[in-house]
């Protein structure tokens, strides 16, 4: 009997051929691990240190006369939070039948590999969505929610650039870090490009035609992110589909580190325990090999207040009144 048996006649193993289908698989316009980069970790809980701003904090007596010792200062309050890497799976039968009657260039086991994946990815991509938009999680004035004539679709009621340069200013006061990340949804990107508070400032450009790399330069940020992918809001199969964007119009300024490490506030991280993985068994009673995709991680904001509240962001929500 094997040691590993659910539900069937064959042991579960990890096929490393559709593993790397899935790795493979394109994230369609997905962007929350530009926000989150993924830091792999070894266990799968554990903890990571928050250090304390005690640097910023100037010292009064740092004079020493001959012959005495030095003051002597406290040291820097280091904190620990922890991460648990949540194991996220689905997975899908493939039925001797559909092998045998498959044509190309249908082939089950990938197409049934690249579906689970979509779906798990789909859920991390709503995580990383619903962790980066939520106001509670930001610290107080690193946050803005518009109403009224003050939303970016409203033609000469609203102004972008000072709400964009008041989250700026407002992050900035927080971490002394500008952001170099922003996401800006393609809904609110296509209201953008022919607001006059953009084109007023690039008609007398060489180029005036708006561009995110125009953008990226009059908010001095190195990267805007535009995300465009949807998603169908209905709850169960079968239902009338229901689609609408995932990232909508909250729009996201961070900081995001080139590389994860000690001391450097980041927005956030991705914690992720072992490496995204399909293993397949077989059932005979059902004539079909199940194939699962399996990722374990978990998300976590991580430049926080003494509230544990996100400083290195800046939120600014419901920019549009047609969403």
């Amino acid at each position: 009997m094997a040691v590993y048996n659910p539900n069937g006649g064959g042991n579960v193993h990890i096929d490393k051929v559709l593993t790397n289908i899935s790795i493979a698989w394109p994230n369609n316009g997905f962007v929350g691990e530009q926000l989150f980069p993924t830091v792999t970790v070894n266990k799968q809980s554990d903890l990571y240190y928050v250090f304390g701003r005690e640097g910023w904090l100037p010292e009064r007596g740092d004079e020493r006369a001959p012959g005495t010792e030095a003051n002597e200062i406290p040291g820097m309050q280091v904190s620990l939070n922890p991460y648990y890497a949540k194991e996220h799976s689905l997975q899908i039968p493939v039925t001797d039948e559909e092998r045998e009657n498959a044509d190309a260039p249908l082939a089950p086991d990938r197409d049934g590999t690249e579906l689970v994946t979509s779906k798990i990815m789909l859920g991390r991509e709503l995580a990383f969505k619903n962790l980066a938009t939520t106001a509670a999680n930001y610290a107080s004035g690193n946050t803005v929610t518009l109403s009224g004539t003050a939303r970016w679709d409203q033609a000469g009621t609203s102004h972008p650039i000072t709400d964009i340069r008041a989250g700026i200013t407002a992050m900035y006061g927080k971490v002394f870090l500008r952001p170099n990340t922003a996401i800006i949804p393609w809904p609110v990107m296509n209201v953008l490009q022919d607001h006059t508070d953009f084109l007023n400032r690039i008609m007398y450009a060489e180029r005036a035609i708006f561009s995110q790399d125009i953008l990226a330069s009059l908010f001095q940020v190195d990267k805007i992110i535009v995300p465009g992918a949807g998603y169908n809001t209905a709850v169960n199969y079968g239902a009338a589909e229901t689609l609408g964007y995932i990232w909508t119009d909250d729009v996201i300024l961070a900081y995001v580190p080139p590389r994860a490490g000690l001391k450097i506030p980041a927005f956030g991280y991705e914690f992720q325990w072992g490496s995204q993985m399909v293993d397949r068994w077989r059932e005979e009673k059902r004539k079909s090999d199940l194939i699962r995709v399996s990722r374990r991680y978990d998300i976590k904001m991580t430049a926080l207040d003494a509230a544990g509240k996100q400083v290195s962001g800046y939120l600014i929500k419901d920019t549009l009144a047609s969403i």
